[in-house]
């Protein structure tokens, strides 16, 4: 048989190996350095390919060397060497115990090696006893499980922990009872019988039953109670108490209660009580329901002995007629089995009912075709009114104006609809009358539009300008104003005088309908530019800046002034900004500065180079 060795080379003199056989024979070889590592190069290449095991058939010796920074014997655990690895096994000295009986467990160790200890653990938790070879207890519940687990260095010198047998401990009387109530019927009349039974658990204990109703002992020990003689919010209970024979002297109890809802016998009675048995024709009366019928029950209102289609506990109406008899019959719920009959009949209730002419309103206006912003004037005439009168006037159905019976508006749009509703006191009756008026709608005829071409009109000092304005619609009437600056003032087109500063001019139009618009149209005189010839910048409120004048007919592109040297001191693109002789914070010297100024006059380029004088 061929055999494979595993060897680990040492770095230091002398050189050991330790050789491992297939069949797990370990040989402990010492060798020189130079004795032992000839053939290493080839092992490694071995060892590298992962042929230990395959090699093992066909080569008689197989060492395999790997280098070890210590010139300790390296030693291993053989799967096979059963004299190498310890066992330890775990008893008790008695189980099927009571509560808080004390037991002992034992710990027996096989090939213990040395520095040993004992961890005692329960349930796989912390350790509960160290290093002892018993473990003595009496807190145990049902069910829990005791390991020993045992550390040792081995006789092959490996440090190695093993596991015991686990034991289970059962503890007879740790048995925690639970018990539920429940009645046979949801449904309990007064005086009925009803049965109580119970869902109990105990395991193997012996039970016993104490029922309590309202807090006083009834029944006998039994799982189940009969009574007919509960009360409705009885408080039903129940105590289970379990015990066990081989552990006397222990008990534990569950309890489990319920409360009782008994319904009462139902004997159906119905009153109906009215605000008031004499009212106004269209006065509103209600009529409540007091009524023994359960909890849900139905009502039919009747007037006249007809049923109506009211279901409800009252009836509001305002429709009743002088001499209408109210009545209402109670149903009670079908499903309700505590009961004496099903319906009963309520007593019954006379009206009279005073008669009153009824008020009624009308509103008219003398015209409704308007122009827009024409004043119309509605008037309210009422015919039976009472002693207090108030009127709501309503456009498009929104509140407006106040409490007159005339209404004046002005500011009417096409389509408006114009109404009225009155409040009134009828004599003798305690509500007041709501009376609603005809509606009236205003047509407001369109204003004639005046459009000018062009919109804005701006001409060089003492030109004339071209006005010309074209209307939608008839036109009756054309004035322009003021006339004295124009050529022809009551024509669409017109020229005007010479001008020599900004004017406005206003036209005014009437149209076929007789409404009128009117339109202002504005010129522009455009000034020449006249810059000045020089400035005091000496803060004495006069000439202290130098600037592009105001009322200067031009759309400003640059404004910048350069120093004798080319420098720019001063730029803007805002016609109102001016130097006031400085730059970057300090004075200038006095002397002669190049101005130059670039924008849009009248559409056209512009631009304008020039020199001032600074004088301090």
């Amino acid at each position: 048989m061929k055999e494979t060795f595993f060897a680990f080379l040492l770095l230091t003199y002398p050189v050991t190996f330790l050789v491992r056989a297939c069949n797990n024979i370990f040989i402990e070889i010492n060798r020189s350095c130079k004795e032992g590592v000839s053939n290493r190069e080839d092992a490694f290449k071995v060892q590298l390919a992962s042929h230990i095991l395959s090699l093992c058939p066909v080569l008689k010796y197989l060492i395999i060397i790997f280098p070890v920074f210590s010139c300790e014997l390296f030693a291993q655990n053989s799967p096979g060497d059963t004299d190498c690895v310890p066992a330890v096994t775990i008893s008790v000295n008695q189980n099927d115990i009571c509560a808080n009986t004390a037991i002992t467990f034992h710990a027996a160790t096989k090939n213990e090696g040395t520095d040993g200890t004992y961890h005692w653990k329960k349930n796989n938790g912390n350790a509960v006893v160290t290093n002892t070879t018993y473990f003595t207890s009496a807190d145990f519940k049902d069910g829990d499980v005791v390991v020993c687990e045992y550390s040792s260095k081995t006789k092959c010198g490996v440090d190695t922990t093993v596991r015991s047998n686990s034991i289970t401990v059962h503890v007879v009387n740790d048995i925690t009872p639970s018990i539920t109530i429940a009645n046979t019927d949801p449904l309990i009349c007064e005086g009925e019988l009803t049965v109580f039974t119970t869902q109990s658990t105990y395991g193997n204990a012996t039970p016993s039953y104490q029922w309590i109703v309202n807090g006083q002992p009834v029944g006998n020990s039994t799982p189940d109670y009969s009574t007919d003689s509960l009360t409705n919010g009885s408080r039903v209970e129940c105590i289970l108490t379990i015990s066990t024979p081989s552990c006397p002297g222990t008990s534990m109890s569950a309890t489990s209660q319920m409360t009782i809802y008994v319904y009462p016998m139902i004997h159906p009675k119905i009153e109906i009580t009215p605000s008031k048995t004499q009212i106004c024709r269209g006065e509103t009366v209600t009529f409540t329901a007091t009524a023994n019928g359960g909890t849900a029950p139905t009502f039919s209102w009747e007037i006249n002995g007809k049923p109506i289609g009211e279901v409800s506990p009252s009836l509001v109406t305002s429709t009743l007629k002088d001499g209408d008899s109210v009545s209402c019959t109670i149903t009670i719920d079908q499903d309700s089995r505590c009961r004496t009959s099903t319906s009963a009949p309520s007593n019954k209730i006379g009206i009279h009912v005073i008669d009153y002419p009824e008020p009624s309103l009308v509103i008219a206006a003398p015209i409704l075709d308007i122009c827009p912003g024409t004043p119309v004037t509605f008037t309210a005439f009422v015919q039976h009114p009472g002693d207090h009168n108030f009127y709501q006037w309503k456009v498009n159905g929104n509140d407006i104006g106040n409490d007159s019976p005339i209404f004046v508006n002005n500011e009417f749009r096409n389509g408006d609809e114009v109404s009225c509703i009155l409040s009134t006191d009828i004599p003798g009756c305690p509500f007041p009358a709501k009376v609603a008026s005809n509606a009236e709608t205003v047509t407001v005829r369109d204003p004639p539009v005046i459009t000018f071409l062009p919109p804005e009109i701006s001409v060089a000092y003492g030109e004339v300008a071209q006005l010309h304005a074209t209307v939608s619609g008839t036109v009756t009437s054309v004035a322009w104003t003021p006339t004295a600056a124009l050529t022809a003032p009551q024509s669409l087109t017109s020229s005007t005088v010479p001008l020599t500063h900004d004017t406005v001019f206003n036209l005014t139009i009437v149209d076929n309908n007789g409404c009128t618009a009117n339109k202002d149209l504005a010129v522009k005189v455009l000034n020449k530019l006249y810059m000045p010839s020089a400035f005091t910048p000496n803060t004495d409120g006069k000439n202290d800046v130098f600037r592009i004048p105001p009322g200067a007919s031009i759309s400003l592109r640059e404004f910048s002034i350069f120093n004798r040297f080319g420098n720019i001191v001063f730029s803007t693109r805002n016609i109102a900004d001016s130097w006031d002789g400085t730059y970057k914070g300090q004075h200038v010297d006095t002397g002669t500065y190049v101005y130059f100024i670039k924008g849009i006059v009248m559409d056209e380029k512009v631009t304008v180079k020039g020199t001032v004088t600074l004088i301090r």
